[in-house]
């Protein structure tokens, strides 16, 4: 079994939460309640986690793996846009740091 460098497993690690706490935001504007939140954060991080440790163990067929990072990176993307978004809406509107 090979062993991963601390630091890119950390790297990952990052990636992942960033990934998890984005989306969890994005679905409790849909009406997701705490116990929703905590349920859904668990599942798409050992989902994330178990994805990316199947993609380094050669797991997922190797013409699968660009169109994984693409979906991932444009979600990732997503999240980012919307959270520029309410981030310059919050400041057009004066709530910016309340």
């Amino acid at each position: 079994m090979d062993i991963q460098p601390f630091e890119t497993l950390t790297a990952g690690a990052i990636g992942i939460i960033a990934l998890v706490m984005g989306w969890v935001q994005f679905a409790k504007q849909f009406g997701i309640k705490d116990s929703g939140a905590a349920i859904l954060t668990v599942c798409l991080g050992a989902g994330l986690a178990g994805l990316r440790e199947a993609m380094a163990r050669g797991l997922i067929p190797e013409a699968a793996l660009p169109w994984i990072s693409v979906l991932v990176v444009g979600l990732g993307g997503a999240m980012a846009a919307m959270g520029l978004y309410k981030l310059g809406q919050s400041y057009a509107t004066g709530n910016a740091g309340k």
